[in-house]
């Protein structure tokens, strides 16, 4: 789908720059998530992704006429749409505008400017906020980063505990772009995701944020089955066939994932895996098998599954106490994936001696999709400050007495950390330096080196 950037925004804001008052020459805004949300903090993540794939197409004629076009179709007259303005960025051949914004994966409490958005030209001024609807989609990947980074702080804890740290990176893998709302949504939330996890199958958002970002290689994956694989050498027989082919096929330090529920999950372990030959085949690898089971009550058929590997393989205590299946076998648990039950997964095994080592999972609707919106950290951009011809400084502001916690913030805003580190919102007339950079100013787009924006969420994951 080719996208023309002056429909993508809302209709009525194609109204408003014949609304402002008429002197206005300069506007300024800012985007948040508003304190509320679901999380305290927030992963700030994506805004490149946004500038990177749309702030660098020029308007075109066809785009002017197009526009033009539907809006007269929207509203019934073409005097509302500003084809003047349009003309004049069209020969700009960029947008006349400056946004800075805080460096992307840190950890941000909610309720600070994430990022600021002013017009360069005094003809553009009452146009600005024309951007704002392209620009909130920033919302999801921050969202998806975020869900991610709680996952990996209450992991954390539990790895600590009862396992190895180095697992952490591969615990919680992506199964999600299928079930993302569209191509584009796979790719970015998929790449948020990749800021604090590397297990993947989800290869456009490993490839995206190579493209964006400059970091090649960021998602991980195995050689893992699917029931069509499984059921297509049938059940009985076909079970241990099926099985035998996927290590005939593999190297020996391979790891492999095998389906194991198309039919019967438990006589697929006690018969299929637990049979004396793929057991000593098995034992004789060297790399993991990892079965997995993608029906029923998670937390019940994983406990049944591992205490019957368990019996066929054994289990040995690991230097912290908990329980780890010998001969590296282990578990990948696909279905039902989302951030309170994998949380609640892990927390069962623990509680039966077991060490998070044994099992790692896969999120799909869960990750990238399920229940997430733009309410859920509850952001919004509002206009804060506007200039007149005449030398006026407007101080703009919401504040409804109906809900408080929607006051918007007055005046140019700069973000400061005090002397703990803690980040606040401040007047650009209060001291501290202004974590807020410049990202794009007329055409020109800055972005920063992946590497640096991973490990600055890595460190966040550990806070």
């Amino acid at each position: 789908m080719t996208i023309n950037l002056i429909l993508a925004t809302d209709a009525y804001k194609l109204t408003h720059h014949l609304q402002y008052p008429q002197n206005i020459d300069r506007l300024y805004s800012y985007g948040e998530a508003r304190i509320g949300g679901k999380y305290p903090t927030v992963s700030w993540f994506g805004l490149s992704m946004i500038l990177h794939d749309y702030f660098q197409t020029p308007v075109t004629d066809e785009m002017i006429d197009e526009a033009e076009r539907v809006s007269e179709e929207t509203f019934g007259t073409k005097e509302y749409f500003n084809c003047e303005v349009w003309e004049k960025v069209r020969d700009l051949g960029y947008f006349p505008v400056k946004i800075k914004a805080l460096p992307e994966g840190m950890e941000v409490p909610a309720g600070n400017a994430l990022f600021t958005l002013e017009s360069t030209r005094d003809w553009f001024a009452t146009s600005l906020n024309a951007l704002e609807s392209l620009l909130m989609h920033v919302w999801y990947p921050t969202t998806i980063a975020t869900n991610s980074m709680y996952i990996k702080k209450r992991l954390l804890p539990l790895v600590e505990k009862t396992g190895t740290a180095s697992s952490l990176p591969l615990m919680v893998n992506d199964f999600g772009f299928r079930g993302a709302t569209g191509v584009e949504a796979g790719a970015q939330g998929g790449a948020a995701h990749l800021l604090h996890f590397r297990g993947s199958d989800n290869l456009l958002a490993s490839n995206y944020f190579e493209h964006v970002y400059g970091v090649a290689g960021r998602a991980l994956s195995i050689w893992a089955t699917e029931h069509s694989v499984a059921t297509a050498y049938g059940p009985g027989e076909g079970e241990l066939n099926y099985v035998n082919a996927q290590l005939d096929r593999t190297p020996d330090d391979a790891l492999v994932s095998i389906v194991i529920d198309s039919y019967d999950t438990f006589n697929f372990v006690r018969n299929v895996i637990g049979s004396e030959q793929m057991v000593e085949r098995i034992k004789n690898r060297a790399g993991r098998v990892v079965l997995r089971p993608d029906s029923g009550d998670p937390e019940t058929i994983d406990l049944a599954v591992l205490d019957l590997l368990a019996e066929i393989f054994g289990t040995e205590a690991n230097d912290k106490g908990y329980k780890v299946l010998k001969h590296n076998v282990g578990l990948i648990q696909g279905d039902g994936m989302k951030a309170e039950t994998i949380i609640a997964l892990y927390e069962a095994l623990i509680k039966h001696g077991w060490s998070t080592d044994n099992l790692v999972v896969g999120s799909g609707g869960g990750l990238l999709q399920e229940g997430f919106t733009r309410d859920t950290e509850r952001f919004a951009i509002k206009a804060a400050y506007a200039h007149t011809t005449d030398g006026q400084n407007l101080v703009i502001q919401k504040q409804p007495k109906t809900d408080p916690s929607k006051a918007s913030k007055a005046g140019l805003q700069k973000v400061v950390a005090d002397e703990k580190g803690r980040i606040h919102t401040v007047s650009v007339d209060e001291p501290g330096e202004d974590l807020l950079k410049t990202v794009y100013e007329d055409g020109q787009l800055t972005i920063e080196d992946g590497q640096t924006i991973v490990d600055r969420a890595a460190g966040a994951d550990l806070l």
